[in-house]
């Protein structure tokens, strides 16, 4: 592994510390920033396929398996994941906000086959799902997870010996544009440095393109990788801006900034940041956010 890789990986461990457990309740106490960030992707993405249906083709379901996903979300995935099932299918989802939990019900508003939905947190999932399944899921689960290892071992435990886990994880190096422009823009306006400092620089996961075929190969069979890259096309600012500002709060600033950024600082963080891309998008024509993610399938046997 390159230096440049082992300080990437320490810097997104990093920041998932500063961001916490907090951060995770509270970001997903409501659908709206999850929401807005895969409504943007969907609307403004160039690749013509999308990155539901580049993980569907790498479930390879049939529709008759038993399916777990673990940190199902709003049910973003699941609701075409059960669009896809028949009898004698199965499908049990889990995540621990209850109020993303309601959301995905409401979302996954059909089902040809049965849909159990478990509060809890995937961390504990040796203790909620007794299994196996014919297939598991964890989409962008590993941002939240500090121990992958253990993760994985779950995973495993819950997947068939003849089933499969699909593992869908963002690279590090994704968005890179949003992140310049944001540590740009939080000096201009005078953000404290001890902030600027604390402040996320880019992604983060503890399993992901760079590490994950090595850390689910530890538990699991095989592993085969399957990369979908995307760039995001922005003919206008304001759909960037409510991506950053409310999709992802100022790029996780909200968080680490406490009592240290006043709204004033924000609102001029924001004008800022919009006058960027303003002028990028005069100067080119648009502004282009690149996206990075990779589907692993990890085979039991």
């Amino acid at each position: 592994m390159t230096h440049k890789l082992v300080n990437t990986e320490e810097r997104a461990r990093y920041w998932m510390s500063v961001l916490g457990e907090d951060y995770l309740r509270s970001h997903f106490s409501t659908d709206q920033p999850l929401a807005i960030q895969q409504l943007t992707h969907n609307r403004y993405r160039t690749n013509p396929r999308t990155l539901i249906e580049h993980t569907l083709k790498c479930l390879g379901l049939e529709g008759t398996e038993s399916v777990l996903d673990v940190g199902c979300g709003n049910g973003f995935v699941l609701r075409d994941v059960a669009s896809r099932m028949r009898y004698p299918g199965a499908i049990t989802a889990i995540d621990q906000s209850k109020e993303i939990l309601e959301t995905a019900k409401r979302n996954v508003n059909f089902s040809w086959v049965p849909v159990t939905y478990l509060q809890g947190d995937a961390r504990q999932l040796d203790a909620m799902v007794t299994g196996p399944f014919d297939r598991v899921m964890a989409n962008f689960l590993f941002h939240y997870i500090d121990d992958p290892d253990m993760m994985v071992r779950q995973l495993r435990n819950a997947t068939a010996d003849d089933g499969l886990a699909v593992v869908t994880v963002e690279g590090l190096d994704s968005m890179p544009e949003m992140y310049r422009l944001h540590e740009a823009a939080m000096h201009a306006v005078g953000i404290p440095t001890e902030v600027i400092e604390r402040a996320p620089k880019g992604r983060r996961g503890t399993l992901s393109p760079h590490n994950g075929k090595e850390i689910l190969g530890r538990a699991f069979q095989s592993v085969t990788v399957h990369p979908y890259e995307d760039w995001l096309r922005f003919e206008e600012p304001q759909p960037f801006m409510e991506f950053y500002a409310n999709g992802h709060r100022y790029a996780g600033l909200e968080k680490v900034a406490g009592d240290s950024v006043s709204e004033d600082l924000f609102k001029a963080l924001y004008d800022d940041v919009r006058r960027r891309v303003s002028e990028i998008i005069n100067d080119r024509g648009y502004f282009r956010l690149s996206k990075v993610n990779v589907v692993f399938v990890a085979r039991a046997s």
